[in-house]
């Protein structure tokens, strides 16, 4: 019986991180499309399923402590499928993490350089002059 609790549990494991690698690729979709809402969206998304996968481990852990022929469960060839799914799965979510924290940082560097940029322009065109204006209005001309 707690052989094939464990099974299951680490099919729910396997689950739950493919729903995760799911959010970090619609996170990262929302990442290139500049959408906050969309990454905040998905933030909480991830958090969600982190706070699942807590709780999957804190499970997967007592079973553990209370089987006692361990090796003949992970030894198995559905088990072993399932663990060689959690490892592809784990480097996918890896990979995942390290290109969206590296868009997120690109982001930030030009929202930077934009913020920069026209603080400069601000600066230029009000000081260091005979305070010029600078048209910005539209014409109410249609």
């Amino acid at each position: 019986m707690d052989a094939n609790a464990l099974t299951e549990i680490t099919r729910k494991e396997l689950v739950i991180l493919k729903e995760f690698l799911k959010a970090l690729k619609e996170e990262r979709d929302a990442i290139i499309s500049f959408s906050l809402e969309g990454i905040i969206r998905e933030n909480n998304k991830k958090e969600e399923i982190l706070k699942r996968l807590e709780d999957i481990e804190l499970e997967k852990e007592k079973l553990l402590a209370t089987l006692t022929d361990i090796e003949s469960v992970t030894g198995s060839d559905t088990f072993r499928k399932l663990r060689d799914g959690l490892e592809h799965t784990m480097g996918e979510v890896r990979s995942a993490l390290e290109k969206n924290m590296k868009l997120l940082s690109f982001s930030m560097d030009h929202v930077k350089s934009s913020m920069d940029h026209i603080v400069g322009f601000l600066n230029n065109a009000t000081y260091g002059r005979k305070k010029q204006s600078l048209s910005v209005l539209l014409s109410r001309e249609i």
